[in-house]
């Protein structure tokens, strides 16, 4: 009974270190079955801000509009417009799709585009752009741009 005992736990042993050695074996250690750090990726893809500029241009050659911020954070494009005939920051519907056609029109990544005239998000934009073109490093002015529009656009997520 006691030789069963041992042979039991050495055969136990045996396999546990067997099944490590195959899980192993042909691979670097790094590599994961093709998954990539999802973490690091994601991280990447979410702080890509920039500027458009040709955007911009294209929002401010409109009758509507006096003034554009446009920035693009992965597929979504932010506009901050204020308007030359309101005064109050109110947008009407039409001048909003001819913004988003004008957005959509330079660039086809772009999926979602979220315009406002709100004169607090105005400014907000005008400091973000400043920043970026600025060359200030993205990733915590990525969190306090997300929060911002966040706010500003409830219902974009």
């Amino acid at each position: 009974m006691k030789r069963m005992k041992q042979f039991m736990i050495l055969f136990f042993v045996i396999c546990i270190i067997a099944g490590c050695g195959v899980n192993n074996q042909g691979r670097d250690n790094n590599q994961n079955f093709g998954v990539q750090n999802v973490r690091n990726n994601d991280n990447n893809n979410q702080t890509r801000m920039q500027v458009a500029d040709e955007a911009q241009n294209k929002i401010k050659d409109l009758d509507e509009v006096r003034r554009a911020n446009v920035i693009v954070a992965n597929r979504n494009a932010y506009v901050a417009v204020v308007l030359d005939d309101q005064p109050k920051g109110e947008l009407r519907r039409e001048v909003e799709n001819k913004i988003s056609d004008q957005v959509k029109s330079t660039d086809p990544n772009i999926e979602n585009v979220f315009v406002s005239s709100n004169p607090d998000f105005v400014d907000r934009m005008t400091d973000y752009g400043d920043k970026l073109q600025g060359g200030r490093p993205v990733q915590g002015l990525f969190e306090e741009f997300m929060e911002t529009v966040g706010r500003v656009f409830p219902n974009a997520r």
